[in-house]
């Protein structure tokens, strides 16, 4: 029985032998950057543009009444509507054309429209 537990114990003695904390303090500054990689594969063409993608047309009429109104081509429909000078309400009445009541005046009505 002695002798058994002398082995264990001998054993825990050993195992703990080899195993110690690590060193703590504050750590050193970093080292110099590594040289850079490999140049990384082409990505996949863009979109096209210009000639071959939609184009847009932005329209601005001065608008000096109650009310005023901006159409945009029979091939196009309307991207976007605001105001300069904004304030007042700007109608969508179909996809092509737009009425706006300012409530100041003289401003501007601007109509992006794009390509069907």
């Amino acid at each position: 029985m002695r002798l058994r537990l002398l082995l264990i114990l001998a054993a825990f003695i050993l195992a703990a032998c080899g195993q110690s904390e690590p060193a703590k303090g504050e750590a050193g500054p970093p080292g110099p950057a590594g040289p850079p990689g490999p140049a990384g594969p082409a990505g996949p063409p863009g979109a096209s543009s210009g000639t071959n993608g939609p184009t847009i047309n932005v329209i601005a009429r001065a608008c000096e009444q109650t009310a005023c109104g901006a159409s945009c081509a029979e091939n196009e429909q309307i991207l976007n509507a605001y105001a300069l000078n904004p304030g007042g309400v700007i109608s969508f009445i179909d996809q092509r054309n737009v009425t706006f009541r300012p409530k100041e005046r003289p401003t501007v009505l601007v109509l992006a429209c794009i390509g069907k």
